[in-house]
């Protein structure tokens, strides 16, 4: 019966079961909003998009792509507009995050030991659990993405056996499409999807065929949406027309001139704005009054040119809110930001990251093996220097750290017993170390 118990199958169950306890819970104990105005701004903005939808009202939007907008949609049908049955339920879904992992991480490494102690950290993650419970996209998106990397063909690096490739390559391209329709950010994976099916792979015409079949598979899920909302904004847009609002919304000078300060949030939780965050088109001094009453997809246009122009103009000063956002993504700036956020947010994320360095030097062999968890990290903080340095945007980085900072910890914990660390990635001679 034990040997049953602990075969993948009913772990992943367990880990389900486990994962969805925490994240409800924890929606519970944080005291979800049961107003709608004391959400925060993004969330508030995706829940009346959603009851727009729900009554019939919703006019096209050039700023938020669909996808999180109609599971919102259903969720608020499901939950009979319950705005707590609806949090629950988008709790609900991000729990499959750490599940998910357990088989992404079973899959590339063969090592069941590992699977298990990265499902386990992520499902108690202090940031996953806190924004598990929010209704940012970011909830729908992440367990499609851990979806995604793990549909996502191994190479012959990593492969005991051949993958499907053709098939497993459309589907992933289809799950890539669908997280860029919930994130436009996801926009910047694609390039990177590519450069992990030639890290993985031995063949460079195996990896060409699968990096064509993938790109196609993603363009049929995006170009439908991108054709309604080109056609609507009269002029080409991939997802949406907010690259302008989103760059000069983290590189501006107001950021350096008004410096550090700390507010609080309408629900309550202390936050701060300064080098690092992020200001809206009519609070970063780009627009005067009248350019603010230009459609928005104008004075998009003119906030990426004037942004541009600013940041070749004062390089340094450019250089200086870059590596604030860096710092601040990374939990290092400002490192005190308050109890709560400091002891569940800073200092497990500065811990995590130098195990996580350590853990690639360590098994610096295998980096191509491993390449799907040590690229997330760099993927997240290329969005922030294109965007800002929210802690929502580094989740698929987390994701990465806690694959290595668990890697690491079990090669400490199993070298007391001699275990050749070597083994626990899959190399090309195949041997399987599952337990």
């Amino acid at each position: 019966m034990l040997n049953r118990l602990t075969k993948p199958k009913y772990l992943f169950l367990f880990l389900i079961a486990l994962s969805a306890s925490v994240c409800v819970g924890a929606a519970l104990a944080l005291d979800p909003a049961v107003d709608v105005s004391l959400l925060e701004a993004d969330e508030k903005e995706y829940y009346d998009l959603a009851g727009e939808l729900i009554q019939g009202t919703y006019k096209f939007n050039l700023r938020r792509p669909p996808i999180h907008v109609l599971i919102l949609a259903l969720l608020r049908l499901i939950s009979f507009d319950n705005l707590v049955a609806t949090q629950l339920l988008v709790s609900a879904i991000f729990s499959l995050t750490g599940p998910l992992m357990y088989v992404l991480v079973r899959q590339i490494t063969r090592h069941n030991l590992l699977a298990i102690t990265v499902a386990l950290l992520t499902i108690f993650w202090p940031p996953f659990v806190y924004y598990g419970s929010t209704l940012y996209s970011e909830t729908t998106a992440l367990p499609l993405f851990v979806a995604f990397l793990i549909l996502l063909p191994r190479g012959s690096l990593l492969a005991f056996q051949p993958d499907c490739g053709g098939r497993r390559c459309v589907l992933a391209g289809c799950l890539l499409g669908l997280c860029m329709l919930i994130r436009p950010m996801y926009l910047l994976f694609g390039p990177i999807a590519v450069v992990i099916l030639f890290l993985e792979e031995r063949q460079w015409l195996v990896a060409l065929r699968r990096a064509i079949i993938l790109t196609i598979a993603c363009c049929l899920i995006v170009l439908p949406w991108s054709v309604y909302i080109s056609v609507h904004a009269g002029k080409p847009v991939l997802v949406s027309a907010n690259g302008g609002e989103t760059l000069s919304g983290g590189l501006n000078p107001v950021l350096i001139e008004q410096g550090y300060k700390v507010s609080i949030a309408p629900n309550g939780r202390q936050t701060w704005v300064g080098p690092g965050k992020w200001l809206a088109e009519h609070e970063n001094g780009y627009l005067n009054q009248d350019e603010l009453r230009l459609p928005y997809d104008q004075r998009d246009r003119l906030l990426r040119q004037r942004t541009i122009e600013w940041a070749i103009a004062h390089p340094g000063a450019a250089l200086y809110l870059q590596t604030a956002k860096l710092l601040y993504m990374w939990g290092i700036y400002p490192f005190w930001n308050g109890l709560r956020q400091t002891l569940f947010g800073n200092l497990p994320t500065v811990t995590l990251i130098p195990l996580s360095i350590i853990s690639l030097l360590r098994f610096r062999p295998y980096w191509r093996h491993l390449s799907r968890f040590w690229i997330l990290p760099v993927f997240v903080s290329l969005v922030a220097l294109i965007s800002w340095g929210s802690w929502r945007f580094r989740q698929p980085g987390d994701l990465g750290l806690l694959m290595l900072g668990g890697l690491f910890l079990c090669s400490l914990f199993l070298g007391r017993n001699s275990l050749n660390f070597s083994e626990i990635i899959a190399t090309e001679s195949g041997k399987d170390i599952s337990n």
